[in-house]
């Protein structure tokens, strides 16, 4: 079996001070989030630090990232309709202001230089 690279949900939203409360939210996709098999790397929040060194960042957004086993698992569980239910949980308390899904790095085994 070949070994499959991770993938990264990478998704912001605009969570200023005072925002509706998504613990809601965090409780339903927590577990689909976990039977997916991903882990999360990054966990946004209201007053998240960040250093912005080049090009632009909205204000209030946050940053969040989750790692998957594969693009495969992703998929599956962006499009899945038990997290397609509760999305509305997050996006109702806070605007997103983006949400990506990108292939992780294979290791330097996996480099080609073009």
């Amino acid at each position: 079996m070949e070994n499959q690279k991770p993938a990264y949900l990478i998704a912001s939203s605009f969570m200023p001070v005072g925002h509706a409360s998504i613990t809601p939210y965090f409780e339903a996709a927590h577990p689909l989030f976990e039977k997916a098999g991903a882990e999360v790397l990054v966990a946004g929040e209201a007053e998240q630090k960040m250093h912005l060194f080049e090009g632009e960042w909205a204000k209030d957004a946050s940053l969040t990232i989750f790692k998957f086993p594969s693009m495969e698992a992703l998929l599956a569980h962006w499009h899945s309709p038990e997290y397609q239910e509760i999305k509305h949980l997050r996006t109702d308390a806070i605007k997103p202001n983006f949400t990506l899904a990108v292939d992780g790095f294979g290791g330097f085994t996996d480099l080609t230089y073009r």
